[in-house]
């Protein structure tokens, strides 16, 4: 599954081991960064219909910090087809004698998302009307790669955050 992970790598060892910094570095990442990082997923899908859920997993390692988010519930398998994109393929009718859809002939939906992780209003189809079919070759589509995005917009927020957190983790260690 697609995840966004963010390490920030010091080269203060040795502080890592102590408790006083795992537990100040550990309480930045639950109470300050998880939140805002869910968030940042739960933009990208709030218009969507069958929207998943996001969690995030946090690990704290002696030369590393590293915060996983992630999809999850029944439909983070459609988050994974948008952000990763799909190939070609056939879908057939499997629960009812065709499949029902709005079509204005080939090129005329315009999706909510765009390659690079835009986002944007509802889909649309121009001159779209009701067509039904056994089965359609669906072309496939580029994936919308949420995670870069999200990464490149929060990338100097995550670093100030923890290095934040770093100085606030030292200077509970000298009190």
């Amino acid at each position: 599954m697609p995840t966004v992970a963010y390490r920030v790598i010091r080269s203060r060892r040795a502080f890592v081991n102590a408790p006083v910094v795992r537990r100040v570095l550990a309480a930045a990442i639950d109470d300050v960064v998880k939140p805002h990082f869910i968030s940042e997923f739960d933009k990208r899908v709030a218009n969507w219909k069958h929207k998943p859920e996001f969690k995030a997993r946090k690990f704290i390692t002696t030369d590393a910090l590293r915060l996983d988010v992630y999809p999850s519930g029944p439909n983070k398998e459609i988050y994974g087809y948008v952000t990763k994109g799909t190939r070609p393929h056939i879908i057939t009718a499997k629960r009812a004698p065709a499949l029902s859809f709005m079509w204005g002939g080939p090129g005329s939906y315009q999706a909510k998302t765009t390659p690079g992780g835009g986002y944007g209003g509802p889909g649309t189809v121009t001159g779209g009307k009701r067509v039904a079919f056994k089965s359609v070759h669906h072309p496939g589509f580029k994936g919308r790669n949420f995670e870069a995005l999200i990464r490149k917009e929060n990338a100097a927020w995550f670093k100030q955050t923890m290095e934040n957190a770093w100085r606030r983790a030292i200077r509970a260690m000298n009190s």
